[in-house]
């Protein structure tokens, strides 16, 4: 497997003590392989998904969303940085291969 591009991701939840509620940040990444995506502990092989794409304000240190349209339905992930690298890998990899298309 020749890892291709791969996303930042941010999950946001909250823990609440007895005198504070925080609000608690951490990190995955989404990795675009030739022949599959790995997001944490689930592998989505190319052919199951339809398009990758992204919603981001250009502010600095907005959060934005992933959009993974697979068969599965669409899963949305956090993000901070812009996505454009993954997306327009993917984009070129769909393009290249007709059993993505």
């Amino acid at each position: 497997m020749n890892l291709l591009a791969s996303q930042t991701c941010v999950e946001v939840h909250q823990e609440i003590g007895w005198t504070e509620k925080r609000i608690v940040e951490t990190t995955f990444d989404i990795k675009l392989f030739d022949d599959q995506l790995v997001v944490k502990e689930d592998v989505y092989p190319l052919t199951s998904i339809f398009d990758i794409s992204y919603r981001k304000k250009p502010e600095q240190g907005a959060m934005g969303f992933l959009y993974l349209h697979t068969n599965r339905g669409v899963r949305t992930y956090y993000i901070k940085e812009d996505a454009y690298p993954l997306v327009s890998t993917y984009q070129k990899l769909k393009s290249e291969r007709p059993e993505l298309r």
